[in-house]
C-alpha cells in the first residue's frame, strides 16, 4: 500500500512522468535504477537519458525473468528489444509494449513487489500499485491511492532457459522512468465557432516517430470527454499518405495527407494547416511545417491567425465591505453601482470577460443575481435550493447548479432563457463547485457522494451555432485528481490545468496545480491551507483567501499576503 509520503512524492513524480502514450491496467514494470547503458536512439531532448537494462542471464529463475522483463520496459531502443529478449520468439512477435502504460506509485520498485508462482513454475502473478493510467490514445486518467494492476505471466523453457510465453500488453513503469521516456503534448482542435484553439492533452513516447503518432491521433479526432464540444477541420477519413510518416528535415516537419473527399476549400485547407502546425510546434526539433494534401502544397498564407486562449485582462472580483469589489494591486476598490449586500447573505461573485455584467448568489444560495455594469439594480435570474457559485462563459451565459444534484447543470443565457443541461454523471451527488474554461468548451465540476473523497470531472460542453448549450453534456467525463483525499475548491489555471485547494492522504490542505490530463504539483505551503482559490488565464496569477478573509497572492513561487486587504470568494473574470 502507498504511504502518505509516497503519495506526496507522486505530485512531482507523475507531473513529469506523464509524457506519452497509453495506459491500461496491465503490463511491464521497470525498476528505478536498472543496470545498463545509456541509449542514444533519438534526437528528442531528454530521451538519451533513458537507461536500458541488461537482458536475461543464463540460469535466471522464473521470478528473475519476470522482474527483468518488467525492468526492461525502460529500454525503448530498437522497439523494446531488451524487453522482448525475455519473451519466447512467438510472444516477442505478439507483445505490444505501447498498448497501455501504467505508472507505479511513489517509490515502488520491482524488487519490492510480491508475486506468486504455481508449483510447476509455469504461471507467475503479481499485483502492483499504480497512480495513473494512460490509454492507447494517450489520454491520462488519474487513479485512486488503492488502485492496483493485476498481472499474470505464463512461462516455459526455451533452449533450456525460462522465457515468458504470455505477457500482458503494455508497460507498467516507475514515475522516474515515465518522465524520462514520455512527454505531454496538446492536440489542437477548434471551438465550435472556430474562434479559439482548444488543447486536448495527450502523452506520447519520446522518439523519432512521435510526430507521426501525434498527427495520427489528431486526425482520429478529440478525446471522448470533448465529444460535441470541439470541432476539427480534418474530415472523416483524413489520414497520412501511403508512407504514413511525418518526416523532419532541417527543422521542417513534412506532413503529407492523402486526397480528401470532398476536396477542401482554401479556408478548410488553412484550418487543417492551423491545427497541424499548432499541434507540432511543441516539439523542439520542429521550427516550421510543410503540409501537402493530395500532393498539393498548402500555403502558409491560407492559415488563419486563430487565438490559442481567451485573454483575461480584468482584475479579480471579490466581496469586501458588503460590496462587490475588484482587487487592484494591494487594494480593493468597490465596483461602481454595486448594491449594499449587508444582510443579503451574498457570496460567490463572478464577472464577465468584458466587464459588462456581474453575478452572485444571494439569500444563502437560494437566488442567482445578475447585475449589469451600468445599473445599480440587480435582478434575480434563477431561484433554487442551495445553488453553487456562478461561472460566466465568453457568451455571457451564467452557469450554476443545485448542490443536491439530480443530474443537471443550469445555464442562464443573455436573454434570460434558462437551459437545463443534462449531466447524468452528477445524479445523486453533492455539487460543490463548477468552473467554465475560458474558451467555453469545458466544464470542471467538483462533487462528492457520501463520505467518499470529492472528485473533479472535466467534461465538454456541446453548443449550438448561437453559442447556447445544447441538451446534454458529453457523456464521458474525464476524472481528474483522484489521488486527493479532500478537495476544497477549484479554478481553471490556464487552458490545460486547474488550481485546487486539496489534500493528499495524511497531509494538510494546500494549493496545487493539477493537469487536466496529468498529475498535481504542490504550490508551496500556505498557513491554514486556504478556503477559496482563483487563478488567471496564464495559470500564474493565483489568489487564495482564508476563512478570516485574508488574501494571499502567488508570485515567484511563493505566497505573499496582501496587507490590510480583507475579502472573500475571489474570482477572475469568467
Amino acid at each position: 500500500m502507498s504511504t502518505p509520503a509516497n503519495l506526496r512524492r507522486l505530485t512531482v513524480i507523475v507531473l513529469a512522468a506523464l509524457s506519452a502514450l497509453v495506459l491500461t491496467a496491465c503490463s511491464s514494470i521497470p525498476t528505478d535504477s536498472p543496470v545498463g547503458h545509456i541509449e542514444a536512439q533519438t534526437s528528442e531532448p531528454g530521451a538519451d537519458s533513458a537507461r536500458a537494462p541488461d537482458g536475461p542471464k543464463p540460469g535466471d529463475s522464473v521470478g528473475e525473468i519476470v522482474r527483468g522483463f518488467l525492468a526492461a520496459g525502460a529500454g525503448t531502443a530498437n522497439n523494446f528489444a531488451v524487453a522482448k529478449s525475455f519473451l519466447t520468439e512467438a510472444e516477442a512477435q505478439e507483445w505490444n509494449p505501447l498498448a497501455s502504460v501504467s505508472v507505479l506509485s511513489g517509490d515502488t520498485e520491482v524488487d519490492s513487489l510480491n508475486y506468486e508462482v504455481t508449483s510447476d513454475q509455469k504461471t507467475l502473478t503479481m499485483s502492483v500499485p499504480v497512480v495513473g493510467i494512460v490509454d492507447s490514445s494517450g489520454i491520462f486518467s488519474s487513479a485512486t491511492p488503492s488502485t492496483r494492476s493485476n498481472l499474470e505471466f505464463s512461462l516455459r523453457q526455451e533452449n533450456g532457459e525460462w522465457r515468458i510465453s504470455s505477457a500482458p500488453n503494455g508497460l507498467v513503469i516507475s514515475p522516474t522512468t515515465f518522465r524520462t521516456i514520455f512527454l505531454n503534448y496538446s492536440l489542437e482542435f477548434f471551438t465550435s465557432d472556430f474562434s479559439y484553439l482548444v488543447p486536448d492533452s495527450r502523452w506520447f513516447l519520446r522518439s523519432s516517430s512521435t510526430p507521426t503518432a501525434i498527427i495520427n491521433e489528431l486526425l482520429a479526432g478529440p478525446a471522448p470527454y470533448l465529444a460535441g464540444a470541439v470541432v476539427t477541420a480534418a474530415p472523416d477519413g483524413a489520414k497520412l499518405n501511403d508512407s504514413n510518416v511525418v518526416t523532419i528535415e532541417s527543422g521542417v516537419a513534412h506532413v503529407s495527407l492523402g486526397n480528401l473527399t470532398p476536396a477542401p476549400t482554401d479556408r478548410e485547407k488553412g484550418l487543417i494547416r492551423q491545427q497541424i502546425s499548432s499541434t507540432l510546434k511543441a516539439i523542439p526539433s520542429i521550427s516550421s511545417v510543410e503540409l501537402t494534401i493530395g500532393g498539393q502544397v498548402v500555403s502558409e498564407s491560407l492559415q488563419p491567425k486563430t487565438d490559442s486562449s481567451v485573454q483575461v485582462d480584468g482584475p479579480p472580483v471579490v466581496i469586501a465591505g458588503d460590496r462587490i469589489s475588484r482587487i487592484s494591486g494591494t487594494t480593493v476598490a468597490r465596483v461602481e453601482n454595486s448594491p449594499d449586500l449587508k444582510g443579503a447573505e451574498a457570496s460567490d461573485p463572478a464577472v464577465s470577460f468584458d466587464d459588462s455584467l456581474y453575478s452572485y448568489l444571494s439569500g444563502g444560495g437560494r437566488e442567482l443575481k445578475r447585475l449589469k455594469a451600468d445599473s445599480s439594480d440587480p435582478r434575480t435570474v434563477l431561484r433554487g435550493e442551495g445553488l453553487v457559485g456562478p461561472s460566466i462563459d465568453r457568451f455571457n451565459s451564467i452557469w450554476t447548479g443545485e448542490r443536491k444534484n439530480k443530474g443537471e447543470i443550469i445555464a442562464v443565457g443573455r436573454d434570460d432563457e434558462v437551459y437545463r443541461v443534462s449531466a447524468d454523471f452528477l445524479s445523486g451527488r453533492e455539487l460543490m463547485d463548477l468552473e467554465i474554461s475560458r474558451d467555453g468548451t469545458r466544464l470542471a465540476v467538483l462533487s462528492r457522494q457520501g463520505s467518499e473523497p470529492a472528485r473533479i470531472d472535466v467534461v465538454g460542453i456541446p453548443r449550438d451555432r448561437a453559442g447556447n448549450p445544447s441538451a446534454s453534456l458529453a457523456d464521458a467525463p474525464l476524472e481528474v485528481g483522484s489521488y486527493f483525499s479532500q478537495i476544497r475548491d477549484i479554478s481553471w489555471a490556464g487552458s490545460t490545468s486547474l488550481a485546487a485547494l486539496a489534500q493528499m492522504p495524511g497531509e494538510t490542505v494546500q494549493p496545487y496545480r493539477v493537469g487536466v490530463s496529468g498529475p498535481p504539483e504542490q504550490l508551496g505551503q500556505l498557513p491554514g491551507g486556504g478556503d477559496r482559490i482563483a487563478a488567471g488565464e496564464d495559470g500564474r496569477s493565483i489568489l487564495v483567501t482564508s476563512s478570516a478573509g485574508e488574501i494571499y497572492s502567488y508570485n515567484s513561487n511563493a505566497w505573499q499576503r496582501l496587507i490590510d486587504v480583507t475579502a472573500k470568494d475571489p474570482a477572475y473574470p469568467g
